[in-house]
């Protein structure tokens, strides 16, 4: 009996110890993914060209939906990394300190992955984030002006055209039905996978556009029964025609930001990693 005590209390005292392992390592990694959303916004307010340069991966891509008055069509205005830096030099967005009101929400991480929105008096950001090379870096932004000194758009009724648009993109990925792929993406689309190289033990992005996903779909070349597909859909957040949304697969882990375009929602940023599971245990993260 007293040996059967001494293996009990030893593996309770290593569950404990796991578990506070782990939940040190969420918190510094929401600690980092934080500070990677502060350097972006409080550097751009502030002038600080370095603390924006630190929180953006070079490949940036930075979008935002605008419509042309005369005619009622959009288009995508969009900034990379330079671009973004050299304003921040030129103090482009100045805004005191106490006028920043500045909110940071991680709305979701997984597999090195991160979602988050971040505000200020100015701004509406959903930022995607990766860790890249033991840094957190911004990959992709959706962005907009903060409604706050206007009436904000009402999303309620947003929930099951986001859905369906979700799933026009996984499932016509899994059914090789290209008309569903083409109905959920942007023409514009920028698909982003982090990938570690085995020879350097760097990390590239490999990046993905609306015609190679649409073609790859429709040779069929990601094709998974029905049954086999386990599909989780979930909206992080919505507001202002934008949202960010996550969608779990058998084969893939995907975030979404999506835009309102000229009344139908399109996926504009996808941050991806394959999906654990489905990998050989030497792959997996």
């Amino acid at each position: 009996m007293k040996k059967i005590a001494i293996v009990i209390a030893v593996v309770l005292f290593l569950l404990m110890f796991l578990t506070a392992r782990v939940q040190a390592q969420e918190v510094d990694v929401r600690a980092a993914v934080t500070r990677a959303a502060l350097d972006y916004m409080e550097g751009a307010h502030s002038g600080d060209a370095d603390r924006v340069a630190r929180a953006v991966h070079p490949e940036l891509h930075k979008v935002t939906v605008e419509t042309i008055p005369a005619t009622e069509k959009s288009y995508l205005r969009k900034a990379g990394a330079s671009r973004l830096v050299q304003l921040v030099a030129a103090d482009a967005v100045p805004l005191a300190e106490e006028k920043r009101n500045i909110k940071v929400n991680i709305l979701d991480e997984l597999q090195s992955l991160a979602v988050v929105r971040v505000t200020s008096t100015v701004f509406w950001d959903y930022l995607q984030l990766a860790e890249i090379d033991g840094e957190w870096k911004i990959i992709n932004v959706l962005w907009t002006r903060n409604p706050q000194e206007r009436q904000a758009k009402d999303m309620s009724g947003e929930a099951d055209a986001i859905q369906a648009a979700a799933l026009n993109y996984i499932e016509g990925a899994y059914s090789g039905n290209a008309e569903r792929m083409e109905r959920a993406l942007h023409p514009e689309l920028h698909k982003v996978i982090p990938v570690r190289m085995p020879q350097t033990g760097k990390t590239r992005l490999d990046v993905m556009g609306a015609g190679m996903l649409i073609e790859g779909t429709r040779a069929k070349m990601g094709l998974l029964s029905e049954e086999k597909r386990k599909i989780e859909v979930k909206i992080l957040d919505s507001a202002e025609e934008l949202a960010a949304v996550k969608v779990l697969s058998a084969r893939y882990y995907d975030f979404l930001q999506m835009a309102k375009v000229e009344g139908q929602w399109k996926i504009i940023n996808v941050l991806w990693v394959m999906n654990p599971d489905s990998q050989p245990p030497s792959k997996r993260r």
